[in-house]
């Protein structure tokens, strides 16, 4: 949960609306086409990794700082069931402890 709010190469956390750094622009049609400024809070983007095969601009190269906060950038700031799901059992698991 550490790295997931934050605490990783790229400062961001990669849940919307949570922490300093946080993505405002994900690839996400519901937050892009309303007329909110900011995302839809509480959902996990993709996060870093080294392919960029959408083709955006990246600040690194590098695989652990490959991180684009851009509607263009599907690879790394997607929106996806099989992202959020798991974010929900964990965030469970550990608030029953």
């Amino acid at each position: 949960m550490d790295y997931i709010l934050g605490r990783n190469p790229t400062g961001y956390s990669f849940v919307t609306g949570f922490g300093e750094k946080t993505p405002l622009h994900p690839h996400h049609r519901i937050s892009q086409s309303d007329t909110v400024a900011a995302p839809v809070p509480g959902m996990l983007v993709g996060g870093p990794h080294a392919w960029q095969q959408d083709k955006c601009h990246y600040k690194s190269n590098e695989p652990t700082k490959s991180y684009s906060d851009s509607w263009c950038s599907y690879s790394t700031n997607e929106i996806a069931i099989n992202w959020n799901a798991p974010l929900v059992y964990v965030l469970g698991a550990l608030t029953s402890q």
